[in-house]
């Protein structure tokens, strides 16, 4: 019989770095080459995935949550109905699809993972990989809003915005959703015992912050989404629930506290800026019935998967919103029109 060999360091364990890596890294990548500012993120983001798969995953794959699998195969045949009787080119239409089976490869990787005997273990992993990715886009949003002379471009993205962080995924919106991501990963290390009450608290009360740097409405709602879960679950332990119940308050006391720094300092608060402005909606009324009116036009190919951005650049409209879209804020209208 073979002698048993000595259990691996966590930290040097290769599955437990590329679940860490997978969640923390593409997030944080600020290069960028042209035209698209965030095609070496997505391209990391494929690889470190793909090394999760490899590592981590057992030799036979779990079949996933169902609903899920449900979804991307819908997705799929979106694709498919977009290709073959639509107008969507084949260049299109096989990278979707290579994206979509991808996907689906990762979900069976990782309900496969979740039968491991360390399956824990690797979910702390990734839970930290997220917190680790939140708190250090927090201090970018910090250097983009206190100090924008600071962002390069290389390191740290600049925001298009005064006074507004953006991540260095250039996108306010995307930076608040993974802030949330991150506050769910400190809620699991805590209930995991992984992470002290006092180091959750002070994580989510520096990343709720960050999320009022973005002054991103999505945002704001994942912020009430938080205090629903912490309401509604009671299989959280009492101080988890009181932490996600705490989130809003933690968000009045950083907005309240960033418009008055920007009242007696004289700098931008992109926050303020947003209630200032004349269309709260951000042109989104307008966007979506111009989405309805591409609806009525092709009801039943759409514009093909992934076009609408230039089917609705090319359409006449007579009330065109003046603000850019690529998508249409909605993600039902989004499936109907595409």
């Amino acid at each position: 019989m073979p002698a048993p060999s000595t259990p691996r360091p966590f930290a040097l364990d290769p599955r437990v770095a590329a679940a860490a890596s997978a969640a923390a890294l593409p997030s944080l990548l600020a290069y960028n080459v042209a035209p698209s500012p965030t095609f070496l993120n997505q391209a990391l983001a494929l690889a470190l995935w793909g090394w999760f798969v490899v590592f981590a995953a057992p030799a036979r794959p779990g079949r996933g949550p169902w609903p899920l699998g449900a979804a991307l195969g819908g997705v799929a045949l979106g694709v498919l109905l977009s290709w073959g009787p639509g107008t969507l080119p084949s260049s299109l239409a096989l990278s979707a699809l290579g994206m979509l089976a991808a996907a689906g490869l990762l979900v069976a990787a990782g309900a496969g993972a979740g039968r491991r005997d360390d399956a824990l273990a690797m979910f702390a992993a990734f839970a930290a990989g997220w917190l680790a990715a939140g708190l250090a886009n927090v201090a970018i949003a910090l250097v983009q809003v206190f100090w924008p002379e600071l962002a390069d471009g290389s390191w740290i993205a600049a925001s298009g915005v005064p006074g507004r962080a953006v991540g260095n995924l250039r996108q306010p919106n995307h930076l608040s959703s993974l802030l949330m991501w991150a506050l769910v990963g400190a809620v699991g290390l805590l209930e995991l015992r992984r992470l002290r009450l006092g180091g959750a608290l002070a994580a989510a009360a520096l990343l709720v912050w960050g999320v009022v740097l973005t002054a991103s409405r999505t945002g704001l709602v994942g912020v009430a989404l938080l205090a629903l879960w912490g309401l509604a679950d009671r299989r959280l332990a009492r101080t988890t629930r009181a932490l996600l119940l705490a989130t809003p308050l933690l968000y009045a006391l950083a907005w309240l506290g960033m418009a008055e720094w920007a009242a007696a300092s004289a700098h931008a608060f992109g926050g303020a800026q947003r209630l200032a402005a004349h269309d709260i909606s951000s042109s989104r009324f307008g966007i979506w019935a111009n989405t309805l009116e591409l609806i009525r036009r092709q009801p039943l190919a759409g514009v093909g998967f992934g076009e609408f951005n230039f089917a609705w650049t090319l359409t006449p409209f007579p009330r065109r919103p003046t603000a850019f879209f690529d998508h249409t804020h909605n993600l039902p209208l989004q499936f109907l029109v595409e």
